[in-house]
């Protein structure tokens, strides 16, 4: 195994704290789910590094849920697959890189309203990974 110096450790050190801080995704459990709206509050299951503390991330309240109409036919007859998402399911959450507000409003491009960077508020889940 070969020796690293004190600075390249020094710096692989920094280079994953910064990254730390980078949200990209999260593994979740959904705690409750709005049909109406597509929404669910979520549960981020693995815990994050502050200094010398390991620490429970907050819930995620109100996050969008992809939705991927699925049209079905059978024996002539057509119908729609719906999402059924429960409290206890497992999923994902992937945070978008900016304030998508003014494009999930307005259905088009737009500007960001603020500078929000992988922030909770613009957090989309993508679907259960496993059944609760």
């Amino acid at each position: 195994m070969g020796y690293k110096s004190a600075e390249l450790n020094n710096a692989e050190a920094n280079e994953r704290k910064n990254l730390l801080k980078i949200r990209c995704a999260d593994l979740v459990q959904v705690t409750a789910f709005d049909a109406g709206k597509m929404t669910v509050n979520v549960k981020p299951l693995v815990k994050r590094e502050i200094g010398d503390t390991v620490v429970s991330p907050p819930p995620i309240l109100g996050v969008k849920v992809a939705n991927i109409p699925l049209e079905v036919e059978v024996e002539g007859k057509k119908g729609t697959v719906t999402v059924k998402i429960n409290p206890g399911d497992i999923g994902v959450v992937v945070y978008l890189d900016l304030d998508s507000d003014n494009s999930i409003k307005t259905g088009a491009e737009s500007t960001p309203n603020s500078s929000r960077v992988h922030s909770g508020d613009d957090a989309v889940f993508v679907g259960v990974v496993q059944k609760g």
